[in-house]
């Protein structure tokens, strides 16, 4: 599927499937698929042009391109980002990531998710309204998390070029600014 053939979100999921790996750009241009070794050392997020070129991305990449094909199809859609909390001094570079990064689309008076980068859930969900989609989503987070709570933050853009922990501190910064869900 090539990018002009989207007409509808069912066709975002068929072009992420066809043209998207899950994967990730290292500050000296690296692809990795299928690796997370040296993750938070190491990467740094891409632009949407990258993204496409490459055709890697991780939640963070791949949420943002699926905003941007939604916002192209005037579909209203919002972008959130659900972790374990770490303050901007954490810097234990070994732990592991916990992050995931949704978008949400709004159309005839429903809220749908796409999920693309969590190869165990890929697919359109539906949910009733946007408060029951967060909480379901988040909960599933919670779960595979061991229980430990999870903020959800609604967040804006994506920045080329930050560090893992520079987009943490960018998630941070909203939560900051009273936008924690």
């Amino acid at each position: 599927m090539k990018m002009e053939d989207i007409k509808t979100p069912e066709d975002i999921l068929e072009f992420m499937k066809t043209n998207i790996k899950y994967g990730w750009l290292d500050i000296n241009n690296t692809e990795h698929i299928g690796n997370m070794k040296n993750f938070r050392r190491l990467y740094r997020t891409s632009s949407i042009k990258e993204t496409l070129e490459h055709g890697i991305g991780t939640c963070i990449e791949q949420v943002y391109l699926m905003s941007s094909l939604l916002s192209k199809l005037k579909i209203p859609n919002k972008m959130f980002c659900t972790r374990i909390y770490e303050g901007k001094d954490f810097n234990n570079l070994e732990a592991e990531e916990h992050m995931h990064c949704f978008v949400l689309y709004y159309m005839d008076g429903k809220v749908f998710q796409i999920e693309h980068p969590n190869w165990e859930r890929i697919g359109i969900y539906e949910f009733e309204n946007e408060d029951e989609a967060i909480k379901k989503i988040n909960d599933y987070y919670v779960k595979i998390s061991e229980g430990k709570a999870r903020p959800v933050t609604e967040f804006f853009e994506v920045e080329a070029n930050l560090s893992f922990k520079e987009f943490n501190n960018y998630i941070n910064s909203l939560d900051e600014k009273g936008k924690i869900i």
